[in-house]
């Protein structure tokens, strides 16, 4: 593991994913190269200081021109101080997840007004309140009126998920802003505002690095996947320490996506003899031609069995 340690090394992401993946019964810091959609390293715990031994270990990381994270302050501060210049993304999914667990805890609350077979049923259709409504098919649509129509707080609660959503519609960062000013002072009027709370601050205290989104679009999505995939590699490999697990992962070369050329050897050869090739002088970003462990290769390895 050592020798593979020194051997590989996985070129610099310039949109940097921090996220934890769960192996043997522990969160560990997973970092990823977000525009690549591949694994960048491993490490065993996400304590700052992990995070900002590993941060400060890659030698280009001046080159790093964004940071995706949830809302974890230990990798705000870690990425604060070790890549000052870096803008901050917080993943949109985990905001507008909130929206959606402030849904279901309203549902939650108005099983004690319900029948034993009203709350079965409204659990067993959960899933049309946390839909997106456009999204809803015809029946599903139909159920959906009943309940809140039914339900005055689960109407309103449902309303302000649905414009919470659709702050992250446009594509203008402010506009973005005025959209959550406008949701922001109508849910803290309306009586469905308790189970929001959390989100409203959460917002409020990341608003920044929330709104950054709209420079990029960046989130940590695909990060999602990688736990049940790592999942699948911690069963097939019982017994094995987190050090092996991580080196099954990483150091499999079978898995790397790798830099593919940019010009044939028939032209660059007629351009050394004429000396008119155009190099790329680069001086500040280190170029391995290896991005780290590509997701989709590393699923179908697990699906075949192959891995």
């Amino acid at each position: 593991m050592a020798f593979k340690e020194r051997e590989y090394r996985f070129e610099t992401p310039k949109w940097l994913g921090i996220d934890e993946i769960h192996i043997i019964r522990k969160p560990r810091l997973v970092l990823t190269n977000v525009k690549r959609k591949t694994i960048f390293d491993i490490k065993p715990n996400r304590k700052k200081e992990t995070v900002i031994q590993r941060l400060s270990e890659i030698s280009d990381r001046h080159y790093i021109e964004y940071v995706t994270m949830d809302m974890w302050k230990p990798y705000k501060d870690a990425v604060n101080t070790v890549l000052p210049h870096a803008k901050v993304v917080v993943d949109k999914f985990h905001v507008v997840r909130m929206a959606n667990q402030a849904v279901d805890n309203v549902r939650k609350s108005l099983k004690a007004n319900m029948t034993t077979k009203e709350r079965r049923t409204l659990m067993r259709e959960r899933y049309i309140l946390l839909k997106r409504k456009h999204d809803l098919n015809e029946r599903d649509a139909f159920l959906l009126e009943t309940w809140v129509g039914n339900i005055p707080e689960l109407k309103e609660a449902h309303e302000l998920k649905e414009e919470f959503y659709w702050i992250w519609e446009t594509a203008n960062p402010g506009e973005g802003r005025d959209r959550f000013r406008y949701w922001r002072k109508r849910c803290l009027s309306s009586k469905s505002k308790d189970p929001f709370k959390d989100l409203v601050k959460a917002v409020d205290n990341w608003q920044d690095e929330i709104f950054n989104y709209f420079d990029k679009r960046l989130t940590n999505a695909y990060t999602e996947s990688i736990n049940s995939i790592i999942r699948q590699v911690e069963r097939m490999g019982r017994g094995y320490s987190f050090e092996a697990l991580r080196a099954k992962i990483l150091f499999n070369e079978n898995l790397h996506k790798k830099r593919k050329p940019r010009f044939n050897s028939s032209t660059f050869s007629m351009a050394m003899l004429y000396d008119t090739y155009n190099w790329d002088v680069v001086t500040d970003h280190v170029i391995t031609g290896n991005y780290g462990v590509d997701f989709s290769t590393l699923i179908k390895k697990l699906e075949k069995g192959e891995l």
